[in-house]
């Protein structure tokens, strides 16, 4: 009878809830068709209907081609098949086991029993199955003294290779340990010398390096003490790296995929369109052979060097009034008449080309970047120290992120420069132009730091100059008219904030004399331009003349008081002047009340122009220039005035 056929029965697999959650739904859809964008309504629609078509296809020729009994047939020989194999693998394993229990019979009789087959054991008598070994065959003298002589050489050939590949372990072994030395000594130095050392999330074993400026340390010099900053995300992110060691020992700085390459803010001064200077860099371009303190520094001015131009790509789209425009990838703004600024990002291969070109002084782009940088430094800690302090309250509307005031402090400069040096430059033509008809006239500076607010405790210089950066500017000098009795304030005020939006000029009167045409005037007066602060300027200037000339008038006839023994009404009629916001005096006569004699002055760019008309009808014109200051044969202002009414 045939040994019954065991077969395992599995149940029915039920269904596994996780593999129909929707995570997992997604993940599936995600490895076959991609990202949901490239699924769509068509798409799907199309795959259905070619699904169907290729399923109906599929089921007629299973159906064509399908016999019953021919597959029933198949099945069965298949089944016979297993069968015969199984009882085949059966058999033999049968056999060997008989065979060894009958082997073992001969020593341990009960042990065999329990496994030979009842078929054997009533045919054969147990223990008549024995083995035994046989003996070797004899070897001569010369045989065993070659064996022993190749056993020694292999001996001695494993001894030398044992050597050997100690000897190299130890080699290796010393190398490494250099070349640890060497990572961890660059580690130590870097730590020591302020740059935080970390993990790298993710990796366990893998050490890691923060150079950016993430509210933590941002390092200007690493020899001075750190200080706290906090950036932009985008950039803050970018801030870490891994260090990897190299195979000769050295650690190389690893930054992700997102690393493109170190770059640079470049800064060039451009003369009627071309490129004459160029901003420097000591970062050198070889990076063979950096240490890993010099990397970190190239890294962190790099990374700094980018978020510093992206935050003058959002500060600019509020700077177009103010003559600041986009031109490829650079940032231009107009420096002076026929000069501009041009700021863009570039790599660091790109400075050779610099320093070829660069033949002029590079003072301004240096200055300019140097300014942003230490704009952008001083942002930082502002945004840090509003961190740092209580929230305020929650809004639905979000807070905006600000906006660093980077390229607006460096406009106000310029602007401010070019306000003070017009102011100047009329100063300077109107006391050129007085001094030629030996009038005085002075101009002081005075100090204008009251509009920065009082330090508090012990501050740095850089605190000092970013405080002179970001502050309104202000200029005031002291002026002194001809008559030295009139006494002036000029301030210059420039800032882009309200409520001035620019530059501001104002004039304001200190002193002054009561019978001046000056006094009648508005004590402080504001002009948007420095053509208008010129002319309201001259014309105090020659009201001041009018009221020296009325002085001397009165001095005089104060003095023919006392020489003269009898004066007539006539002689004693003095100049006046018909109106106090007029340079012109009139002397009129008691008999008619007719105009006799009138004086007119006026002061512009030009120069200081007399006009005298007399009783008879004639009249006379003369201008003292500032180009004659120097000149031997200019002439006095009352020398003129008494050749002109003598006429």
């Amino acid at each position: 009878m045939a040994d019954p056929l065991s077969l395992s029965l599995r149940a029915w697999p039920s269904s596994d809830k996780r593999i129909e959650s929707l995570p997992h739904l997604i993940a599936r859809i995600n490895e076959q068709k991609g990202s949901f964008r490239n699924v769509t309504e068509a798409s799907l629609e199309e795959e259905i209907r070619a699904a169907e078509a290729g399923e109906a296809q599929a089921t007629d020729d299973a159906e064509e081609g399908q016999n019953p009994k021919a597959k029933e047939d198949e099945l069965l020989r298949a089944r016979e098949q297993i069968i015969q194999e199984v009882g085949a693998a059966y058999a033999a394993s049968s056999y060997a086991l008989d065979f060894i229990s009958l082997l073992l019979s001969k020593y341990d009789s009960k042990a065999a029993e329990a496994t030979i087959s009842p078929h054997v054991k009533g045919a054969v008598p147990l223990g008549s199955l024995g083995a035994e070994r046989m003996q070797e065959p004899s070897r001569s003298e010369a045989q065993e003294h070659t064996e022993e002589l190749v056993g020694l050489e292999w001996r001695l050939q494993s001894l030398t290779r044992s050597a050997d590949s100690l000897l190299s372990s130890a080699s290796r072994l010393q190398q490494e340990m250099e070349h640890e030395t060497a990572y961890w000594q660059e580690i130590l130095s870097a730590k020591e010398k302020g740059w935080s050392v970390c993990r790298i999330p993710g990796e366990a074993h893998t050490l890691g390096v923060r150079f950016g400026f993430a509210e933590g340390t941002y390092i200007e010099d690493p020899s001075e003490s750190a200080a706290d900053f906090a950036a932009h995300p985008e950039f803050r992110d970018r801030g870490l790296a891994a260090l990897r060691g190299s195979s000769d020992g050295c650690i190389r700085l690893d930054r992700g995929p997102r690393w493109k390459g170190d770059k640079r803010l470049r800064v060039r001064l451009l003369e009627s369109g071309e490129r004459i200077s160029a901003s420097g860099s000591n970062t050198t371009t070889d990076t063979t052979e950096l240490p890993l303190t010099e990397q970190l520094s190239r890294a962190r001015n790099s990374l700094f060097d980018e978020e510093l131009f992206h935050e003058l790509g959002r500060e600019i789209r509020n700077l177009i009034n103010h003559g600041v425009r986009v031109v490829g990838s650079a940032i231009r703004f107009p420096l002076e008449e026929h000069s501009e600024v041009e700021i863009d990002l570039v790599p660091l291969d790109d400075e050779r080309q610099d320093q070829a070109q660069n033949q002029s002084d590079s003072t301004i782009p240096d200055l300019v970047a140097m300014a942003l940088r230490i704009l952008l430094s001083h942002g930082h800690r502002e945004t840090h120290r509003r961190r740092t302090q209580p929230p305020t309250p929650l809004s639905e509307t979000p807070t905006p992120r600000r906006v660093y005031p980077l390229l607006r402090p460096i406009l106000e400069i310029k602007q401010h420069d070019s306000a003070v040096k017009a102011a100047k430059a009329t100063l300077n033509v109107l006391k050129q132009t007085l001094s030629s008809a030996s009038f005085s006239f002075s101009a002081s500076e005075l100090p204008s730091s009251s509009l920065l607010p009082p330090p508090q405790g012990k501050t740095s210089t850089l605190h000092t100059l970013t405080s002179r950066l970001t502050h309104p500017h202000h200029f005031t000098t002291e002026l002194r008219l001809p008559s030295n009795r009139t006494t002036l304030n000029l301030s210059i005020y420039t800032t882009f904030s309200p409520p001035t939006f620019g530059t501001s000029f104002s004039l304001s009167t200190v002193a002054a004399p009561t019978d001046s045409g000056v006094a009648s005037m508005p004590q402080t007066l504001s002009f948007p331009t420095a053509e208008k602060l010129s002319t309201h300027l001259f014309s105090l200037t020659a009201l001041d003349i009018c009221s020296l000339l009325l002085l001397q008038e009165k001095e005089d006839s104060e003095e023919s008081e006392d020489t003269a023994t009898e004066t007539s009404a006539a002689a004693r009629q003095g100049w006046t002047q018909p109106s106090p916001y007029q340079a012109r005096l009139v002397r009129k006569s008691l008999e008619n009340g007719r105009q006799k004699e009138s004086i007119s002055i006026t002061v512009d760019g030009q120069g200081l122009h007399l006009q005298c008309t007399t009783g008879e009808g004639k009249s006379g014109e003369y201008t003292w220039r500032a180009e004659s200051e120097g000149d031997e044969e200019r002439r006095d202002f009352f020398d003129v005035l008494e050749e002109r009414l003598s006429l």
